[in-house]
């Protein structure tokens, strides 16, 4: 997004944060654009837009915190702006980022998705400018793949929609207690009745998410990330992967 508002003449700033976590822990980065030279270098806290990747990301994490009285929330969701659990003195627009990531990339990558819907709701940026730095970063095939994601979420996204009425959003995680099941996109679910007791997927299970009962495995989807270790290293197809519904 910086290199395409880049190409459009701005000024443009981005602040990437993550530490050292697994693939789906929440992360954050920061954007600023201006027409004249940013000289600036702290984090954004008090912004005029938030963008949110992941649809239950507000359940852990205060993603509206520190937004701009009437400013705007874009958030990859399934449903309406009123639809999603947010609520204060902002707009939200939503578009399901996710099932597009996944019919043009086939992965539920959506950050390339999202751009569309940034230009539809915003008017800042062109799809031409996008296109640009999307080619730029990528070629071929897979610079196509991710055009397409972003030129349907420009057709895709809702119109914003006023919220202030609605209750804000409520984070009470405290510490050691962060439900990390709404990190994953796709579901673990296992037929019982396959199951041989190899404990593979016990053995094998990063989030030490599995147990063994009575010779059989057990997932415990609180702390199931989705990462889909357990189905691919099952040597029967016990274990099938759905995806996340809202």
């Amino acid at each position: 997004l910086a290199t395409a508002l880049y190409y459009e003449g701005k000024f443009t700033q981005g602040i990437p944060m993550y530490g050292t976590e697994r693939r789906g822990a929440p992360v954050v980065s920061f954007l600023r654009v201006g027409e004249e030279r940013i000289n600036e270098r702290d984090l954004v806290h008090e912004p005029d837009m938030v963008i949110v990747l992941d649809p239950l990301l507000g359940k852990s994490v205060p993603v509206t915190e520190g937004l701009k009285k009437g400013g705007m929330v874009l958030i990859n969701h399934p449903r309406g702006g009123r639809d999603t659990g947010l609520g204060g003195d902002f707009n939200v627009s939503s578009v399901d980022a996710t099932n597009i990531a996944l019919e043009e990339i086939g992965r539920p990558i959506t950050n390339t998705a999202i751009l569309g819907a940034f230009a539809k709701v915003t008017g800042s940026v062109s799809l031409e400018s996008l296109e640009r730095a999307i080619n730029e970063q990528w070629k071929g095939r897979i610079a196509e793949m991710n055009i397409n994601a972003v030129r349907k979420a420009y057709e895709q996204t809702n119109a914003p929609v006023d919220v202030s009425d609605l209750p804000p959003q409520k984070v009470e995680t405290k510490p050691g207690e962060l439900n990390v099941s709404s990190w994953r996109v796709y579901t673990p679910v296992l037929d019982k009745d396959k199951c041989i007791g190899c404990m593979r997927c016990y053995i094998l299970c990063p989030e030490v998410a599995i147990s063994m009962v009575d010779k059989k495995a057990v997932i415990n989807y609180k702390h199931c990330k989705g990462c889909g270790v357990c189905t691919e290293e099952c040597p029967v197809d016990a274990i099938d992967f759905v995806q996340e519904t809202i």
